[in-house]
């Protein structure tokens, strides 16, 4: 029988990195990340003020951004901090590469999270013929509830049957664009309308056809801009993720001995 500290450093001359160490420092940091988004979630849910949506919105989405960075950050230190601590070796070194591993494992795993329910959603609001004409043309705003009402409406009265969805949305689609030659004659084509009513009938479907066109403009342009501020949250909150995690590692590699320095373990002699 052997007594040893369990903070010896290894006697191997290359030290090897240790994933059992990796892991439970990672699941760690995912705790307390699923700790800290409750907690943002309702502070958020406290500070919103229904009087005044449009303040709350602006300021839950800047706090929102200042909290994913610090929770990563957070995380990642707690979780790098855990690994080396698990790991039990008083090597700054390695202390600083498990650290940085827990994050490289910590991206991994939320970039993977964040693809597969990127492509969920995607596959759900994807439109039938996956064209950039029909998603225009499916676009939920008022002007395109009242222009679709309309294209249905007068369809359905200049035909015996029920119109065909898809020459609406071809309808509405040409409309949306602006060609309006291929919506007359998309007109004329299923309700044998003459020339001069077809040309009328676009006309007044114009001035909503604008409108609806503005709309998805704007839609896109708040999208766009939706996306870039995600994209600069992701990689702000990626790099204080890094440098937090390995100074985590570093800093428990350092302290090791205030973890185990009362410790001792009967057995095998300890080969770290």
């Amino acid at each position: 029988m052997a007594t040893t500290y369990s903070s010896a450093i290894a006697l191997d001359p290359l030290a090897q990195m240790r994933w059992s160490a990796v892991f439970a420092g990672w699941f760690v940091a995912t705790g307390i990340a699923i700790l800290l988004y409750g907690a943002g979630i309702a502070l958020g849910f406290t500070a919103f003020n229904p009087h005044n949506a449009e303040a709350a919105a602006k300021g839950l989405g800047i706090g929102t951004i200042i909290w994913m960075i610090l929770t990563w950050a957070a995380s990642l230190f707690v979780g790098g901090l855990f690994a080396s601590w698990f790991d039990g070796r008083a090597d700054d070194t390695m202390g600083s590469l498990h650290g940085i591993t827990v994050w490289g494992v910590a991206m991994t795993a939320s970039t993977l999270w964040l693809a597969l329910t990127l492509g969920q959603l995607s596959h759900e609001h994807k439109s039938p013929h996956g064209d950039h004409a029909g998603t225009m043309a499916m676009a939920d705003n008022e002007p395109m509830a009242v222009l679709r009402t309309d294209v249905h409406r007068t369809l359905a009265t200049q035909r015996e049957s029920r119109p065909d969805n898809e020459t609406e949305k071809a309808l509405i689609a040409a409309l949306v664009a602006g060609h309006t030659d291929t919506a007359r004659a998309i007109l004329i084509a299923q309700t044998e309308m003459p020339t001069d009513a077809a040309t009328m009938r676009v006309n007044t479907w114009l001035p909503v056809a604008n409108a609806t066109r503005d709309q998805l403009k704007s839609d896109a342009d708040r999208l766009k801009h939706y996306a870039a501020v995600g994209m600069l949250t992701l990689l702000l909150s990626g790099l204080a993720g890094l440098v937090a995690a390995a100074l985590g590692g570093w800093m428990g590699s350092r302290h090791i001995h205030r973890i185990y320095h009362l410790r001792r373990y009967e057995g095998r002699p300890f080969r770290g």
